[in-house]
């Protein structure tokens, strides 16, 4: 047994995919691994900046994609990106 055989498989969702909200492009991963059924929800800005949300787990990739909805509905865009990159953006 080699030391790659003990590392899980990483699973995306279909509903991983790039999208553009108020002209900002994001890339939204939904992924699980192998060894784990409950999902995370990735999100990386422009800027290369990582929100990532498994609090609580996700028991289905469409209950993470609809937290990802929630998030920017109730938080607006400006949720995704740090202090200093909202300053940048002016926003």
């Amino acid at each position: 047994m080699t030391k790659h055989d003990d590392v899980p498989d990483i699973i995306f969702s279909d509903l991983t995919q790039a999208v553009m909200i108020d002209g900002h492009r994001f890339m939204v991963e939904i992924f699980r691994t192998s060894e784990d059924h409950s999902w995370v929800l990735s999100v990386e800005n422009e800027f290369g900046t990582l929100t990532i949300s498994d609090n609580p787990p996700f028991l289905g990739d469409t209950l993470a994609w609809r937290a990802f909805e929630e998030m920017v509905r109730n938080e607006g865009v400006k949720t995704l990106f740090s202090k200093k990159e909202q300053r940048a953006l002016g926003i």
